[in-house]
């Protein structure tokens, strides 16, 4: 585990008489610098420092193909998973909610660990040879194909609980090293909005085109037999890690000098032998790094939405199949068909990057759980309904609510991943850092963590009302339990994330703000000097006294 706690000198260089520098200035503020290069080598260094790569769509799919697994991945245990164990390989329902939950809860601690390793990998040979973010791609991709496992029927529990664990895992070191790298890659809001939205875009259409593919096998090979799951399944996996090499290939970070590692990259610091007590105290340092990112209040607000949006699609995903099988009376491939309407949120994508500029987070925010909510209403609806309209009548209320609701959970997904890598933003002008990969281990381990309690709630939820899905028909009980826990928890999430994003700040004007005050503090700024609009931009977003920031 690598030391959490930069040199002060490292602080001082980092991100500094970069290209990329912290106010997103680029030939314009290396001219700046230039003029005053007598007080400080940093900035003398910055003169020659090439300019920033540009993001153009040709650099926005070398980074979104990445989501391809990072979505896909979620979509397919999701919808198949449990199915699949339960019937074809004699798990019964709260057996395997309990394996992908303990699996999750086991990803949350994974990701601790990944989350500020990654972020000090520049301080050893490996990973200023290999990159920080890049290097854990380059090692996920190949150990994506161990998915495969969880395929194949007959093998034992254990088997089956390790395969889905370290699937799981995967996921988090997959997601340690790419979700940064939008910050690594340009400081420019329109840039990481571009790359942001082609991932999600990406992301979209895996969980779009999986359920749609996997109608159309099953539709082929038939719901009874194993062979057309695994056939799909498997081919899918070996797409996930070329998918991951892809991202690997066709993406660059910032350098040790622009991350804070200069010293490291120059060999004038090394990391020796520090024995049993040194790693202690490390172990310490990494539990209060992960503590300090809970003090920034933009992140608390945008973890809390983060978590029960995540966690409610989880729970959707583990559940929607069996709700249109047994409240619907449909069979599994029409709901991997209704699945299939995501595809009406991916000409919407660049209309969701348009509104995330020009409306901001908050608003976008607020249509998209009033949406979500509507679209809730008309599942529940369509529930009532179920074999007392005609079946063509209803076949289209259904699919008409499906289109609806599904345009809205794009959005859900969308708007987190947009809005994270400002987060780091504002906690630079706290600890002159930037600890993206820190906010993003620690976010992902509370997801899989919640996400892994949730999943074992629903399989006691589902095993105390009688649901079985060995069976042709459920009982009453079993189908408004199934029911509750698959609208009611999702519309009790959306409410309160409503709440709280109505108090989200973020957005395009005041992350400028907390980045050229950034700029300004680096060049040798007084916080004496600071302008009253930037003091308020700063403390809102931060949730700390001025005085308290750059310290």
């Amino acid at each position: 585990m690598a030391d959490v706690t930069l040199t002060d000198g490292d602080d001082r260089r980092h991100r500094h008489g970069s290209s990329r520098s912290a106010g997103g200035h680029h030939d314009d503020g290396r001219r700046d610098d230039g003029r005053h290069s007598s007080d400080s080598k940093a900035l003398a260094a910055a003169v020659a420092t090439p300019g920033p790569r540009k993001i153009t769509m040709r650099e926005a799919v070398g980074f979104g193909i990445g989501d391809f697994y990072g979505g896909g991945q979620l979509t397919i245990s999701a919808t198949y998973l449990t199915l699949f164990w339960t019937r074809f390989c004699g798990m019964d329902i709260g057996t395997a909610q309990t394996v992908v939950g303990l699996s999750a809860i086991i990803s949350a601690f994974a990701a601790l660990l990944f989350g500020v390793f990654d972020d000090n990998l520049y301080r050893y040979p490996i990973g200023r040879r290999f990159g920080r973010r890049r290097l854990m791609l380059l090692v996920t991709s190949p150990l994506i194909l161990t998915g495969i496992l969880l395929w194949i029927p007959g093998l034992p529990l254990g088997v089956y609980f390790a395969a889905y664990a370290l699937w799981v895992v995967l996921g988090q070191s997959f997601a340690t090293g790419y979700n940064p790298l939008p910050g690594e890659m340009t400081p420019d809001f329109n840039g990481r909005t571009t790359l942001s939205t082609t991932r999600l875009f990406i992301s979209t259409g895996a969980g779009t085109l999986i359920p749609l593919a996997g109608s159309a096998v099953l539709a082929v090979f038939g719901e009874t037999r194993p062979g057309g799951y695994m056939a799909f399944t498997i081919t899918t996996t070996v797409l996930f890690a070329l998918a991951v090499f892809a991202a690997w290939r066709f993406t660059w970070e910032m350098t040790p000098e622009e991350a804070g590692f200069g010293a490291y990259a120059r060999g004038e610091i090394r990391d020796g032998h520090i024995g049993l007590a040194g790693w202690w105290r490390r172990a310490l340092k990494v539990l209060r790094e992960y503590a300090t990112t809970l003090r920034v209040a933009v992140f608390r607000k945008h973890l809390a939405i983060y978590l029960l949006v995540q966690v409610s699609m989880d729970v959707f995903g583990q559940t929607f199949v069996f709700f249109v099988v047994y409240n619907w009376n449909h069979t599994a491939a029409f709901a991997s068909l209704l699945l299939g309407c995501l595809a009406i949120s991916l000409p919407l994508m660049p209309l969701f990057g348009i509104g995330m500029t020009r409306l901001g987070p908050r608003r976008m925010y607020a249509i998209n759980f009033a949406g979500c909510l509507s679209g809730l209403a008309w599942l529940f609806a369509a529930w009532m309904l179920a074999g007392t309209m005609p079946d063509v009548g209803w076949t289209v209320f259904a699919v008409a609510g499906a289109v609806w609701f599904f345009a809205f959970k794009a959005l859900c997904g969308y708007l987190p991943w947009a809005v994270f890598p400002y987060i780091a933003d504002v906690d630079q002008i706290v600890t002159g850092r930037y600890r993206s990969a820190t906010f993003s281990g620690i976010q992902s381990s509370f997801r899989q963590l919640c996400s892994g309690l949730a999943t074992i709630a629903v399989g006691a939820v589902l095993s105390f009302v009688g649901f079985d899905s060995t069976r042709a028909a459920q009982t009453p009980e079993a189908r408004i339990g199934l029911g509750a826990v698959l609208l009611g928890w999702f519309a009790f999430a959306m409410i309160v994330c409503w709440i709280i994003s109505s108090r989200l700040t973020i957005d395009k004007r005041t992350d400028g703000i907390v980045l050229n005050e950034i700029t300004r503090l680096r060049n040798g700024g007084s916080k004496a000097d600071v302008e009253p609009e930037t003091r308020r931009v700063v403390e809102s977003l931060t949730g700390l006294p001025y005085e308290r920031c750059w310290r």
